[in-house]
């Protein structure tokens, strides 16, 4: 774990010197300095991946808390690991729950892994699965829509609503205690060791936090549907730049909020159950009548009522831009509205297998 750390710093200091951080570029430059450092070929194109990513510009100092291993030094040996290391290959059993059993069973292969030491010094090993996601059965499933939000993070034409005051809560929370460390930690006389750690707990806790809310959201979500059934989605791209919101507070959660990590999990979780995932145009979700077809700004009255200025429809608002989606997913819905082109089907379902990390 140390050599490797030390081979990612010197890839590091070199593509820093060379102003190179393209990885085959990068390969040339430091690849004989690493092997005579005792990496192997293998370790050695990881380290220089790892450097070469996008954040291998901006990092400053790798620690020798992780490593990363590819189809040729990982393998599973039943209930254990066998990793390629400086020292030769190592086989390490592996503590292992009822749902690792599951999932393991059910994997076609293994495409890697990383090696990560936790904060307590325990040991995790994080394995790339190959799994065979099933086809979904084509006709007699329902379409449901998923309208997400900030107050509501995701409201569904079925009726079912998950509300994101939990979530806000807690991130709000997290940023008055980190104000209140960062106040600390910029005054010299209280930038102690233990303020330090505790700004590094409050970052992982965050995350961790909302990993995990996701994570349940989106199996709930998946839950409700039988395989065959449709999960229709936004195609929602450049929301930072295209939206804005009044006060400091505001903005910070709107630049927060996970819309692409949730519908990665949806995308995945969906495959595995045998749901179809498509992506329908957003515009007007929430301003047409899904009972007439009108569309116009007045029609959302406020950030919870939709009332129809042609017909006089009244609803939640979310469940509205929720049944605008299904419809425009090709849903039999309450309206005239006319199904709209789906953009996008998730690339799950268009390739047999893929790479999922669990």
């Amino acid at each position: 774990m140390h050599l490797f750390a030390e081979g990612c710093n010197h890839a590091l200091r070199v593509a820093r010197e060379r102003g190179e951080f393209r990885r085959f570029k990068l390969h040339r430059l430091v690849c004989r300095d690493l092997r005579a450092m005792g990496l192997s070929a293998n370790l050695a194109v990881q380290a220089i991946a790892r450097v070469g990513c996008k954040k291998g510009s901006r990092a400053k100092l790798y620690q020798p808390t992780s490593c990363a291993f590819d189809q040729r030094t990982l393998s599973l040996r039943g209930e254990a690991v066998s990793l390629t290391t400086v020292a030769g290959r190592l086989v390490i059993p592996m503590k292992l729950g009822n749902c690792q059993r599951g999932v393991l069973a059910r994997a076609r292969s293994v495409q890697g892994g990383a090696l990560t030491k936790g904060p307590k010094g325990k040991w995790y090993i994080h394995l790339a699965l190959r799994v065979e996601a099933p086809e979904p059965p084509t006709g007699g499933g329902k379409v449901v829509g998923v309208h997400l939000g900030q107050k509501a993070l995701a409201t569904l034409s079925n009726g079912v609503q998950f509300s994101g005051g939990p979530l806000k809560g807690k991130r709000l929370h997290f940023l008055k205690k980190r104000a209140e460390v960062r106040s600390k930690l910029d005054r010299p006389s209280e930038r102690t060791k233990g303020v330090k750690r505790l700004w590094a707990r409050l970052r992982g806790r965050e995350a961790r936090f909302v990993s995990h809310t996701l994570h349940t959201l989106a199996r709930r979500i998946v839950d409700g549907l039988e395989p065959g059934d449709t999960l229709a989605i936004e195609e929602l791209t450049g929301l930072r730049g295209r939206t804005t919101k009044r006060g400091s507070t505001e903005r910070h959660l709107h630049h927060l909020w996970p819309y692409a990590r949730f519908r990665s999990l949806l995308e995945y979780k969906a495959a595995l159950r045998g749901v179809r995932v498509v992506a329908v145009d957003p515009r007007h979700t929430s301003q047409q009548c899904p009972r007439c077809g009108h569309t116009a700004r007045e029609n959302r009255k406020s950030q919870a009522l939709f009332r129809c200025t042609a017909c006089g429809f009244q609803h939640n608002a979310d469940w509205v831009a929720a049944a605008n989606i299904a419809q425009r997913a090709g849903s039999m819905g309450m309206g005239r509205c006319k199904p709209a082109r789906i953009l996008r089907v998730s690339s799950l379902h268009r390739l047999p297998l893929e790479s999922l990390r669990l």
